[in-house]
């Protein structure tokens, strides 16, 4: 998804529910609306996981911390295991028009010749390729020990949800076709009250080309929601071929309460550099690595002349 609702949802829950930092994973567990349906290399439904402290289980046994990531996937490999996790997402932050929405990601077990233990973990929009340990491998390999629901179906529950999917370059439609199922593209619009269910406090700060100038800074959440909503969010465009910076115009530094700890406490969410390169403007947006146990998260998007000239607005 263009836009920041893509960027909050991925600071807290990077790579769906296998991706996400394990700490705030476990500290809200029983609030999620969710399931993990596993299938054999063939398609055929072995059950389904939809009791939360089982996923949560689950969870633990990937060892994600120790994934050793890998640019593609070797030749001498065999599909064993799809694990497709459900999730429904109903925090109106994330939200266009406050509905809630199911999100979709895929774990793939692979087992090579050596008998190393391979995943590939994706959701249409990001993908990891990772060697785990031995141990997490034959977990993922022997699902009949999990807990598993064989009395219905994926599709019987998400009937029973009665929600959308994220459904790419549309307005908010259904779709049966699961395999299909990406993220909703459109417009968002960003209220002080949902703001406020995000984080009760919140700033964002300007700075030039490098953070030894403090140029701006709003604190104040009607400012940041109006400012949200000025940027066009949902017409930026992903630039995964981005150039390199040729003049670096600001960075933007967004600021909220932390999650993960008692403390009443700002946490830095996430940088955006603004720069220009051949005549184009682009942002830099970058997450820091403790919300994800993947390291630092890094997303390059294209921007209007429009959108970059609202932005230095703020630095005047």
């Amino acid at each position: 998804m263009k836009n920041l609702l893509f960027i909050l949802l991925f600071a807290f829950s990077v790579m769906g529910i296998y991706g996400c930092s394990q700490k705030e994973y476990f500290s809200n567990v029983e609030e999620k609306k969710q399931f993990t349906e596993i299938m054999t290399a063939s398609g055929e439904t072995i059950g389904i996981i939809d009791n939360n402290k089982e996923i949560e289980r689950l969870v633990k046994q990937l060892d994600i911390k120790s994934w050793n990531d890998m640019e593609q996937l070797p030749e001498d490999i065999d599909l064993v295991y799809r694990y497709i996790s459900y999730e429904v997402i109903d925090e109106p932050i994330f939200l266009p028009d406050g509905i809630p929405l199911v999100h979709m990601s895929t774990l793939e077990l692979y087992i090579s010749d050596k008998g190393e233990y391979i995943v590939r973990d994706y959701d249409q929009e990001i993908e990891t390729i990772a060697r785990i340990s031995e141990k997490a491998g034959r977990f993922l390999n022997e699902p009949e020990d999990l807990d598993l629901n064989k009395h219905i179906t994926a599709k019987e529950i998400l009937d029973e949800w009665g929600l959308d999917f994220y459904v790419p370059n549309s307005d908010i439609e259904k779709t049966d076709d699961i395999e299909k199922a990406r993220y909703y593209e459109g417009e968002t619009s960003f209220t002080e009250k949902e703001l406020r269910k995000t984080s009760k406090e919140q700033k964002i700060q300007f700075y030039g080309a490098d953070k030894s100038t403090l140029l701006n800074e709003i604190d104040d959440i009607s400012e940041i929601a109006q400012y949200l909503n000025g940027v066009a969010l949902d017409r930026w465009e992903y630039a995964d071929d981005a150039p390199n910076p040729e003049e670096v115009e600001c960075q933007i530094v967004r600021w909220m309460l932390s999650r993960h700890s008692n403390k009443k406490e700002l946490k830095e969410m996430d940088t955006q550099i603004l720069y220009k390169s051949d005549g184009n403007y682009y942002i830099e947006e970058i997450i820091p690595g403790e919300y994800s146990d993947r390291g630092e998260f890094i997303t390059h998007y294209q921007v209007s002349e429009e959108t970059a000239k609202y932005i230095l607005s703020y630095l005047e």
